[in-house]
């Protein structure tokens, strides 16, 4: 009978760290999706500011303009990567704003100074947002870390293999398979990765001056550029 009472105590302490570790690996997996669902909002900011640097370039219409524009901005090459320019709707609709001025060459003044507030509105939210995904990488690959040294998956294994517990969801995370010969292969599946901002394939934000600092050199980069290519101008904010 003593020995009945042991394992019956045995058996009860198997369930308790079983159903602590699956409600803890829970947790960890709501994280993680988490994590990803705020770096496809992330991506989503980071196409924004790629789309309005495209069009701002594109309405400079010469790659010296361009270039010229990036020093401005104390850029050295176009940034958001591979991202830049490869959509042919990203360089559309560059007259969005509403455009004032008695004079064409003002009108564009007014279309690249107003161009900049918002790329700048852009990059501003796109990196707050890449930083606050930095942090939450950091945060889960903490708690991926602790979970590990919480529970040893080997001795899981082995205790539900010795236990009839489908009711714990043996066979959700283990697919209806449980044999000997898969023990190797599923403690690595049942393993978390640590996340990586590499993964998400972001470009950092670039650090961009404030509209009110550069104005002056963006109203004479507009007059340089309407003074070559006044014809397209006219056509771009008519």
């Amino acid at each position: 009978m003593q020995d009945d009472i042991i394992g019956a105590l045995t058996q009860e302490v198997k369930e308790e760290v079983i159903e602590n570790y699956l409600h803890d690996r829970r947790l960890i997996a709501e994280q993680v999706k988490y994590v990803n669902e705020l770096a496809e909002q992330t991506a989503e900011l980071e196409g924004e500011c790629s789309k309005c640097f495209a069009r701002i370039c594109n309405s400079l219409m010469k790659p010296q303009f361009m270039d010229e524009f990036r020093q401005v901005l104390g850029l050295k090459e176009a940034p958001f990567g591979e991202r830049f320019g490869k959509d042919p709707d990203d360089r559309e609709n560059i007259g969005w704003t509403k455009l004032r001025g008695l004079t064409y060459r003002a009108r564009f003044k007014k279309l690249l100074v107003e161009s900049y507030r918002g790329l700048f509105k852009w990059n501003s939210q796109y990196k707050e947002a890449y930083e606050d995904l930095q942090e939450e990488c950091k945060a889960v690959n903490h708690n991926l870390k602790k979970f590990e040294n919480d529970y040893d998956l080997l001795i899981l294994l082995r205790f539900l293999k010795d236990m009839d517990v489908e009711f714990m969801e043996k066979k959700h995370w283990l697919s209806d398979n449980f044999t000997p010969e898969e023990m190797a292969s599923v403690e690595t599946s049942l393993s978390f990765r640590p996340i990586r901002m590499e993964q998400f394939k972001l470009n950092p934000p670039p650090s961009l001056p404030g509209p009110s600092m550069v104005q002056k050199r963006l109203n004479a980069l507009a007059d340089c550029v309407y003074g070559q290519c006044s014809d397209s101008i006219k056509t771009l904010v008519k």
